[in-house]
């Protein structure tokens, strides 16, 4: 069984002195993985935890000074545990008292799980229902629509009549591809029919 420490420093918390003292209190350490922040990066600089993570094997245990040096929110502290337990490691977060390996602990961690669930299901419905309201005031929900260039049925026209490739039609129309095949398709323009093959094996 190893033991790691986990440590999160950044702007509001450059010292590692208090997290340090914290973990000196469970004695020597494996190994201590230390993640970084700078100005402006307040999220995904995780590397180390995600190494440490990767390491872990049944019965190790990590031991963090408090959860927020451990995880950025509440979603991505159960993130981080559904990984730990599905490694079948333990995780003791120092400051708050929670230890999986308790009893206590786990149905603490369980409440977590269910609080984040909650939540989730709680911003679901709260988009769904301003989703609703917005179409019943007759608002556009999603990406507005893309506009037709002008000239778009003539070069939808020479494309379908196979005057002008698709690469062709593509350009003059300063759409993206896949937005062009779709207007066409809308307008009822189809793809022009593929030359057959020439006497010697080749297409025209």
């Amino acid at each position: 069984m190893a033991r790691y420490g986990y440590m999160l420093l950044d702007r509001t918390d450059p010292d590692v002195n208090r997290q340090a003292m914290q973990l000196d209190t469970i004695g020597e350490f494996d190994r201590i993985f230390v993640d970084r922040r700078k100005d402006g990066d307040d999220s995904g600089s995780r590397s180390q935890r995600s190494r440490m993570i990767l390491q872990l094997e049944p019965g190790d245990v990590v031991y963090s000074a408090s959860v927020d040096r451990l995880s950025d929110n509440l979603k991505d502290l159960v993130s981080v545990i559904g990984e730990m337990t599905g490694r079948k490691a333990h995780l003791a977060i120092l400051q708050e008292g929670l230890d999986s390996r308790s009893t206590a602990g786990l149905k603490a961690l369980r409440l977590l799980e269910s609080v984040n669930r909650l939540e989730f299901e709680y911003q679901s419905e709260r988009k769904k229902a301003g989703i609703r309201a917005a179409r019943e005031q007759g608002r556009r929900i999603g990406r507005p629509p893309v506009s037709i260039p002008p000239g778009f049925r003539d070069i939808c026209k020479a494309w379908s009549d196979g005057k002008i490739s698709g690469v062709e039609a593509i350009r003059r129309s300063g759409l993206r591809s896949t937005s062009f095949y779709k207007k066409a398709g809308e307008l009822g323009f189809k793809a022009p029919p593929r030359k057959p093959p020439s006497a010697g094996g080749k297409s025209e």
